[in-house]
């Protein structure tokens, strides 16, 4: 493809709804529309016509994401919770989002409810962070906090994580194997830090500070918890997860973190929750859905 004829594709590419943005309800949605649209012609006007005008949809498609204007809107209203939960689209049980939520391609932004980790060892976060005395409870006996030592060695590892390079955190949150190391890289894409093995992801956190803050925890667990590293992986990112409800100050300025009612919005769906954010670079430290308030003390 000449200059000219690769300038026109590029004006014609939705990089926001294609690639690994692509979502797949929506591609669905607009290949069946594209589809029906060809055979119509087809039955209309001509077969050459018809298979002319499917294969101008699906480079449409290819292209721009969709066909159809305002499909997500589309997708959103008239597909139903089942089918978008076949394509990890529905909104997520109630939970707090973890820590490396694609680690080795499996995501882990949605808590189970049963507790269970991807492997399928049930582990209950704040119980497990009890047990291993990182948590304690408040003098009041109204909230947990972090234990005084925990506090204090997961402060010191914060300094240590912010001046050292990523990859190795990286590789020890997301269980990268040794020969896998050379190849991976660590990057900030918006607000998220994101973390892959030759293109394929393996990490994906909603902010620098929440990279941060687990990357100090797991630091300060496996030097004081034996049975840490036993965990799997995808169990260590959902208590990761629930020890980054109380952090208290932001990990990466040091400003305080509060709590908010937002609007997360995918093109899929909407949902409300709370969000832990810093008071003073505004990024996100976790996020939580309101039912799972509930279980936190």
């Amino acid at each position: 493809m000449d200059a000219s004829g690769s300038g026109v594709v590029d004006r014609l590419r939705q990089p926001e709804y294609t690639g690994e943005n692509r979502c797949t309800p929506c591609t669905a949605v607009n290949v069946t529309i594209g589809v029906a649209l060809g055979a119509a012609v087809a039955v209309a006007v001509d077969p050459v016509v018809g298979a002319a005008a499917t294969g101008l949809s699906l480079a449409a498609i290819w292209l721009r994401g969709y066909l159809v204007p305002g499909t997500p809107e589309l997708t959103k209203r008239y597909l139903p919770e089942s089918v978008l939960r076949l394509f990890g689209k529905a909104p997520p049980a109630a939970g707090v989002e973890s820590g490396a939520s694609a680690a080795i391609g499996t995501p882990t932004d949605e808590a189970d409810p049963s507790g269970e980790s991807a492997e399928g060892v049930a582990v209950d976060p704040q119980s497990y962070l009890l047990a291993a005395d990182a948590l304690v409870e408040t003098d009041d006996g109204s909230d947990l906090t972090y234990a005084p030592w925990f506090a204090s060695a997961w402060r010191s590892e914060l300094e240590t994580a912010r001046e050292t390079a990523d990859g190795p955190a990286v590789a020890r949150l997301a269980d990268v194997p040794p020969d896998d190391e050379p190849r991976l890289s660590v990057e900030e894409r918006g607000n998220a830090v994101v973390a892959a093995v030759d293109g394929e992801r393996v990490g994906h956190w909603v902010s620098r500070p929440a990279f941060l803050a687990d990357a100090a925890a797991d630091r300060v667990l496996r030097a004081s918890d034996d049975e840490w590293t036993d965990l799997p992986q995808a169990a260590r990112s959902e208590v990761l997860g629930g020890l980054r409800l109380f952090v208290e100050e932001c990990p990466a300025c040091g400003a305080e973190v509060t709590l908010s009612e937002e609007v997360v919005a995918s093109c899929c769906t909407a949902r409300d929750v709370v969000v832990g954010r810093c008071d003073g670079c505004e990024a996100r430290v976790f996020e939580l859905e309101p039912a799972a308030l509930d279980g936190v003390e």
